[in-house]
C-alpha cells in the first residue's frame, strides 16, 4: 500500500487519475438545467489537486480562467486547439489568469473563434475615488473593470473600444420586461441602495464575523468572486417593503461532486394549503412570520478554508467603512477574504442553512412531517404547534405561549429575528387573511402585472379551446423574441396556477411543454388563455 491510501483509506483510480496529463483537451461536464443550453464545455488539463475525488485543475477556454472539475471527457488535441492556445500566449504571455466560474450555455465550437480574438485586459488599477458606490450588480462574474479601464486600454492600443454584447443582443432580441412578485434588482444609486450596501457589508464583517480579510492564500486554494446584487422588495400586494444588500459568492466554479449533500429542501405549496386547511376552523392559534436575518451567514462553515475575492469597487467600500483593512488591499485593487460563514452562492449553503435550523428545532422538541421535512410540529396540551421553513421565511402557527417561546429560543440562536403576529401575512409572494375560519389567499398584484398589457383582450369563458392538445406541425415557429416573450409569460402563469388558479393549470400544463417549439398556433392558445383571465 502507497502512503497515499495508508493516509487517505481510498485506493487511486487509475483508469480515471491516469486517463489524462497536462495539455490534453478535454470537455468538462457542467450538469443540465434542463435547457437547450450546452452541458459541456472545453478545457485543458493542467494538474491533478490530490483529494479523494480525484479533481483536476483545468484551464476553460470560454472564461480564459482556472476551474476545477471531477468529471471530464479526454478528446483529441487538434492542431486547431494547439493554435488557439498560441494565439492566446502572443497576446500577453505574462498576463495572469483570474479565478472565475466556469460558464454555462456557451457552444464549445466557438472556441476557435474566440481564440482569434482575443479580449485580455490589463490588471485593473485601484479606484482614485473610494467612496463611489460599488456596483450593485456584476453583470459578468469576472469583468470587474470599470468603464473607465477600457477607454484607458483603448487610448493606449489605438483600437476602437470592442463591442460586447451577448448572443440575444447580438441577434437583436430586446429581453421581456423583468417582473417579479418579491424583488426587482435596483442598479441605480439612491439613499436605499447606499443604505442596503453598507448595512449588508457590516453585517457580514462584524455582526455575522461572516468574512475576515487575508492578504495571500495558497496556490491551490479555492477563490471564488463576489458579487454584490441591491434588490427593491415588495409585499404581495405592491408596496414597497425594504431595500435589501446582499453580497454573494460566485459558487458556479465550485465542483459539485465535492458536496454529495449540497441541496436542502424548500417547503411545498400543497403542504402550505393542507395546514392552512387544518388551521382555518381552529382557534386559540396565532399566525406569525419569522424572517431570520442573513441566515445563511449565521452558519458555520465546514470543510477546506473557501477564500472570497472582492473586486476593486467593493474593496473601495469595505476600506470606507473599515480604514484598518487597507493593509489587505491587492495590487489590483481587489481584497481576498476567507468566508467563516455559509456565504449565500456557494453550493453547500443552503443544506449547512438547513442542518443548523432543523438541527435547533429538533432540540426544540418539534418533528418534521414525514411527507415534506420542511413542515415541523410540536404536540403540548392538546395543541399542535407547526412551523413551516421556507429557507430563512419562517410561518407558524402556535398558542400565544408557544410563539413567545419560539420567539425566545430563535432569538438566542441567530440574534436578530423580524417576527410578525397577524391574521394578514405576506408569505411566498401571496397574502394569506385569516378571518371567521376561512382563509383567503390572495395575488391580485401579481395578477394585475401579468395582465396590464393583455388588458385590450376580449372575454372568454373556457380557459382553452377544444383542440388545446392538438398540435399542427405545419404551424410556423414564432420568431426568437416573440418565443422568449411566450416562454417567460407562461413562467409567470404557472407561478400563479400553483397557488391560486387551478383552473388553469390543465392548459398551463400543456403550454410548458411548447415553449422551446412555441409555434403561432401556440401563440392564439396562450392569447385564449390571456382572454379567460
Amino acid at each position: 500500500l502507497s502512503p497515499r491510501v495508508l493516509f487517505t483509506g481510498t485506493k487511486p483510480n487509475y483508469k480515471k487519475e491516469f486517463s489524462i496529463s497536462f495539455g490534453d483537451y478535454v470537455e468538462l461536464h457542467n450538469g443540465t438545467t434542463n435547457t437547450s443550453q450546452e452541458r459541456s464545455v472545453g478545457a485543458i488539463a493542467l494538474f491533478p489537486l490530490g483529494n479523494s475525488t480525484g479533481s483536476w485543475q483545468f484551464w476553460c477556454f470560454e472564461t480564459r480562467a482556472y476551474v476545477r472539475r471531477s468529471t471530464w471527457t479526454k478528446m483529441i488535441t487538434s492542431d486547431i486547439l494547439s493554435r488557439a492556445m498560441n494565439n492566446f500566449a502572443l497576446q500577453d504571455p505574462l498576463l495572469p489568469l483570474p479565478i472565475a466560474d466556469l460558464p454555462v450555455g456557451e457552444a464549445v465550437d466557438q472556441v476557435t473563434a474566440a481564440a482569434s480574438q482575443p479580449n485580455f485586459r490589463n490588471p485593473p488599477a485601484a479606484d482614485d475615488d473610494e467612496d463611489e458606490m460599488p456596483d450593485l450588480i456584476n453583470h459578468s462574474p469576472d469583468d470587474d473593470d470599470s468603464d473607465d479601464d477600457d477607454d484607458e486600454e483603448n487610448k493606449a492600443t489605438g483600437q476602437p473600444a470592442p463591442t460586447r454584447r451577448s448572443v440575444r443582443i447580438a441577434a437583436g432580441i430586446n429581453p421581456p420586461e423583468r417582473m417579479t412578485l418579491a424583488t426587482k434588482v435596483r442598479e441605480d444609486k439612491n439613499e436605499g441602495t447606499v443604505n442596503a450596501v453598507e448595512a449588508e457589508l457590516s453585517q457580514l464583517f462584524t455582526e455575522m464575523e461572516a468574512l475576515t480579510p487575508v492578504k495571500e492564500v495558497s496556490k491551490d486554494a479555492e477563490v471564488l468572486n463576489g458579487i454584490l446584487i441591491v434588490v427593491e422588495k415588495f409585499l404581495a400586494n405592491g408596496d414597497h417593503d425594504k431595500w435589501k444588500g446582499r453580497l454573494v459568492a460566485d459558487g458556479r466554479s465550485q465542483d459539485r461532486a465535492l458536496y454529495p449533500n449540497k441541496s436542502s429542501p424548500t417547503l411545498a405549496i400543497h403542504s402550505l394549503f393542507t395546514v392552512l386547511a387544518f388551521y382555518a376552523g381552529l382557534t386559540g392559534y396565532l399566525m406569525s412570520k419569522v424572517d431570520i436575518k442573513g441566515a445563511f451567514v449565521q452558519t458555520p462553515m465546514t470543510g477546506p478554508p473557501i477564500y472570497l475575492r472582492l473586486n476593486r469597487k467593493i474593496a473601495s467600500q469595505v476600506v470606507r467603512i473599515y480604514p484598518e483593512y487597507r493593509e489587505f488591499l491587492q495590487l489590483d485593487g481587489s481584497m481576498l477574504t476567507q468566508m467563516l460563514k455559509a456565504m449565500y452562492g456557494c453550493v453547500q449553503a443552503s443544506s449547512l442553512w438547513f442542518a443548523l435550523l432543523t438541527k435547533l428545532l429538533l432540540a426544540r422538541g418539534y418533528v418534521a412531517s414525514e411527507t415534506d421535512r420542511c413542515v415541523m410540529r410540536r404536540e403540548s396540551g392538546g395543541f399542535i404547534f407547526c412551523i413551516l421553513i421556507y429557507v430563512d421565511d419562517l410561518l407558524i402557527f402556535a398558542s400565544q405561549a408557544e410563539t413567545e417561546r419560539i420567539r425566545q429560543f430563535l432569538t438566542e440562536a441567530f440574534t436578530t429575528i423580524t417576527m410578525s403576529i397577524s391574521n394578514s401575512i405576506s408569505y411566498l409572494g401571496m397574502q394569506l387573511l385569516w378571518k371567521d375560519c376561512v382563509f383567503t389567499v390572495d395575488m391580485d398584484f401579481y395578477v394585475r402585472q401579468t395582465l396590464k398589457d393583455w388588458m385590450h383582450l376580449p372575454v372568454r369563458i373556457n380557459p382553452g379551446p377544444r383542440d388545446l392538445f392538438n398540435i399542427n406541425e405545419t404551424s410556423p415557429l414564432l420568431v426568437e423574441q416573440s418565443r422568449q416573450l411566450f416562454h417567460s409569460t407562461i413562467a409567470r402563469i404557472l407561478y400563479l396556477a400553483k397557488r391560486v388558479r387551478g383552473d388553469i393549470i390543465t392548459v398551463v400544463s400543456f403550454l410548458c411543454t411548447r415553449v422551446t417549439k412555441a409555434t403561432e398556433e401556440d401563440q392564439a392558445k396562450l392569447e385564449n388563455l390571456m382572454f379567460f383571465f
